[in-house]
């Protein structure tokens, strides 16, 4: 598991007061290589609109930015462009952001384009560590329904646990901890603070109720695992899959993190 994170890449190009130059056409460039790539990922910038106007001399709520005619920006002394990367971290390991920015730098009798390229380095680490286990619930339950098809074959019922330990060295409090089930299976969260069973898409909903965890801290979560209906494949060698299990948090900064497991299951009674 991994940490979620933002990337943010600011970069400014622009001559002295009084210059007779301009800096026209500037575009910001961002691609991330991670542990587990031979090429890098390219980025999709979001333009920050708190930076987007003002900051010109003499003027600070006005002087818009101006988009050039070949897709980038035109600044004037003073003004900045601040762009900001997204990019969620799924692995631990050692990161790598290049950015790359490129500007015509003209004068009032010739021009000539520039570019420079800055890295930033970063190691991401583990910040929780999930450990599960399995197994058939109670056979004798008064409450088990019974497939329709036979008759006598009741549906099956697990218990799946999971230990959430905080291995990082930051408070976290849980988000929303969910399964993503197989079909012809559903389940009953057994933990009170964690009512919502959809699985997100973001860590998200955090209440005063969620746990937190200090550096070293454990917790156990429970979900009561059941077939809704005959017919649910086993592999060829015996085990029964269940799905995966998302779990979400939040730093102490506010820092959302997100991550899910392999596929989870059991082995089938025989």
């Amino acid at each position: 598991m991994v940490k979620a994170a933002d990337a943010e890449a600011t970069n400014s190009a622009a001559p002295n007061a009084g210059s007779t130059k301009t800096i026209r056409d500037v575009r910001i460039e961002a691609e991330m290589k991670t542990p587990s790539t031979t090429g890098v990922v390219k980025l999709d910038l979001i333009r920050d609109e708190n930076f987007v106007r003002g900051d010109a001399v003499g003027d600070q709520n006005s002087a818009p930015v101006v988009a050039s005619r070949t897709g980038g920006v035109d600044l004037k002394y003073g003004q900045t462009l601040q762009n900001v990367v997204r990019f969620d971290l799924k692995e631990e390991g050692n990161h790598v952001l290049a950015v790359t920015v490129s500007y015509y730098e003209a004068t009032e009798t010739s021009g000539r384009t520039r570019t420079f390229r800055k890295l930033y380095q970063f190691i991401c680490k583990s910040s929780l560590i999930v450990r599960t286990k399995s197994g058939p619930y109670a056979a004798s339950m008064p409450t088990r329904r019974l497939h329709k098809a036979g008759g006598d074959a009741p549906l099956r019922r697990w218990i799946l646990e999971a230990q959430l330990e905080n291995c990082g060295e930051d408070v976290l409090q849980l988000g929303l901890v969910a399964l993503q089930l197989e079909p012809a299976l559903t389940y009953e969260s057994c933990n009170d603070w964690n009512d919502d069973v959809k699985m997100p898409s973001s860590a998200t909903g955090y209440g005063s109720k969620r746990p937190i965890l200090h550096p070293g801290e454990v917790e156990q979560v429970t979900f009561l695992i059941q077939e809704t209906a005959p017919g649910l494949q086993e592999e060829d060698s015996g085990r029964i899959v269940f799905g995966v299990l998302g779990i979400g948090w939040r730093g102490e900064m506010g820092g959302r993190g997100y991550l899910s497991t392999g596929k989870l299951g059991t082995r089938a009674s025989r």
